[in-house]
């Protein structure tokens, strides 16, 4: 099974909150979701790495706070073979390691980073190029000509 968390607002006794909405569908082991792109955080939902387990939580808090859709492909659930082994064979490892380990970071296929990686972008205000989600602007800052 894969999970995909989108935001919803909704009123809860007379103010605003967020909500995390957290759809379950069937094992995608074409990977079409990946075709369509969009922002996906593999995780280990099983994990007892408290380490791993406090990064995921924190990429999930701060793309929530911010509104970015992501899709969270849960690398530990029965049926999700092929997706772990993809974020394997594309992730990087650190030294030391025999696999990557999540969480791990993707635009469609294309591999963004881990989460140093993420930190490292959202503490430098580049979150949305990391992601790969910033439009680039084709207008470029044009210094005026001496007249």
């Amino acid at each position: 099974l894969w999970l995909l968390l989108r935001q919803d607002s909704t009123r809860s006794h007379s103010h605003n909150t967020g909500r995390l909405t957290v759809r379950m569908r069937e094992a995608d082991p074409c990977g079409a979701l990946a075709q369509t792109g969009g922002v996906r955080i593999f995780i280990s939902g099983n994990s007892g790495n408290k380490q791993i387990y406090n990064s995921q939580h924190r990429i999930l808090m701060i793309l929530k706070s911010l509104k970015i859709p992501i899709e969270v492909v849960d690398i530990s659930t029965p049926g999700m073979e092929e997706q772990r082994q993809f974020m394997r064979a594309s992730a990087k490892k650190k030294e030391g390691q025999i696999n990557a380990l999540p969480p791990q970071i993707f635009n469609g296929d294309r591999y963004c980073g881990d989460y140093d990686d993420f930190d490292l972008a959202n503490e430098d205000g580049e979150l949305e190029e990391f992601l790969g989600i910033l439009e680039k602007d084709s207008k470029k800052a044009t210094a005026p000509e001496d007249g």
